[in-house]
């Protein structure tokens, strides 16, 4: 008997769905894990958002700063809204919505001087 005969297709063939089910079973994992991560990052942001309005405090910064400054996560995030407004709408509405981002822009740059806090040197020459 040769080792074809021997072989059952079915079981083979089977063996083909079980490897596609495991497989999605390790996407739904992954996707679970991703989503708690996610959750659990609107968990935090919640939580740097209390604080702030409780005490004004920032959230130490976890974003690219090498300042380690919360203040330039804050500018960045108030820089970008306009940004991505001045590429999307040029429209006389979009530039009214600009020039508003713009003004919220400078208000965030006000604030932090206001609260004894440093506006990063690339973003308050501008504002």
């Amino acid at each position: 008997m040769s080792a074809t005969e021997q072989i059952d297709g079915t079981t083979v063939v089977t063996t083909y769905f079980e490897d596609r089910i495991a497989a999605a079973e390790k996407e739904v994992e992954d996707a679970r894990a991703v989503l708690a991560a996610a959750e659990a990052k609107v968990e935090q942001r919640q939580t740097e958002r209390d604080t702030f309005v409780r005490d004004g405090s920032l959230p130490p910064a976890t974003y690219n700063s090498d300042t380690g400054q919360p203040e330039w996560e804050l500018c960045q995030w108030a820089q970008t809204r306009s940004a991505r407004l001045a590429f999307k709408d040029l429209t006389p509405a979009g530039d009214t919505a600009f020039k508003r981002l713009r003004a919220e822009e400078k208000a965030v740059h006000q604030w932090l001087r206001e609260h004894g806090r440093t506006v990063p040197a690339p973003f308050g020459e501008k504002a």
